[in-house]
């Protein structure tokens, strides 16, 4: 078994499962969204506080003191992220502002999916227009 920063143990497929019920998600292909407020009103702490022994069991004791103690809605999103790590999954999130109210929409996906393509990279255009070799020519009307 390979070392692993967090986790004694990675948690079992039952313990895994309680987790996503505890986010109101049925299994890895639920494909809808939450948020935080979400969380508030089904109660995710909570159900996060009746497992939370069996959690303490699988994460290094250092890293059980540091995610697993007063644990909010926000912080049982990051051990929910941990936790889907574990079987090659994260968590996708965005920015969302409705009403003047700013808040983050997450939902799941595979781990393979979740791609970054930066603006500037392999953009011939921007590369050839930027050429670090290129002269600097500064004028002043």
């Amino acid at each position: 078994m390979k070392k692993d920063q967090l986790f004694k143990k990675h948690p079992s497929d039952q313990l895994f499962s309680k987790v996503l019920i505890a986010f109101g998600l049925k299994d890895l292909n639920d494909i809808r969204s939450f948020t935080r407020k979400d969380l508030k009103t089904i109660r995710t702490v909570e159900k996060l506080d009746l497992i939370l022994d069996q959690l303490k069991q699988c994460y290094l004791p250092c890293k059980s003191r540091t995610y697993l103690t007063g644990i909010t809605e926000k912080n049982a999103v990051t051990v929910l992220r941990q936790i889907l790590k574990t079987r090659n999954y994260t968590i996708l999130s965005r920015e969302k502002y409705m009403r003047g109210e700013k808040f983050i929409i997450y939902s799941l996906t595979p781990i393979e999916n979740k791609t970054y393509n930066p603006i500037l990279g392999d953009n011939k255009i921007y590369d050839k227009k930027y050429d670090t070799d290129a002269p600097i020519l500064i004028t002043f009307d």
